[in-house]
């Protein structure tokens, strides 16, 4: 697992910026509950045009993103945050309760970093953040 420490940015003067997009209110609580004790800013979205909005106003370090949702599927708007050369480069991790390996091989091919199925680990979710946003500092 990557420590914050090893993150550009990831101090509480100047947190790191994760938007999450999920059509669940409480999905959101929870994620945002345990990205906030850990020291991050997390933004909501709840649904696809309310974080293409987002993305535009501000880009987010990462984004954490629901697969079924209504008007247009994380899929969808995966592949609009990745056809627009502004927001190509921000991670995307899915979180999906379908456990099915064709839909995480699509999350991928769409150009998703990560895919991990509800229930999450919180340490799983957390170690993949860490690394996606390693990464991202990287390249």
């Amino acid at each position: 697992m990557v420590n914050q420490s090893q993150i550009p940015d990831s101090n509480l003067a100047n947190p790191i910026d994760i938007l999450i997009v999920d059509d669940v209110p409480d999905n959101i609580r929870l994620l945002t509950r345990i990205l906030v004790k850990r020291g991050f800013q997390t933004r909501k979205a709840l649904n696809g045009r309310m974080a293409l909005t987002a993305i535009q106003a501000s880009k987010p370090r990462l984004i954490l993103l629901d697969v079924q949702m209504p008007d247009m599927t994380g899929y969808e708007l995966c592949h609009r945050i990745k056809s627009d050369p502004d927001s190509l480069h921000i991670p995307i991790i899915f979180l999906s309760a379908n456990d099915d390996t064709s839909e995480k091989r699509k999350a991928i091919h769409l150009g998703g970093a990560d895919y991990i199925s509800k229930p999450f680990n919180i340490e799983k979710l957390v170690g993949a953040i860490h690394h996606q946003l390693k990464l991202a500092s990287i390249s």
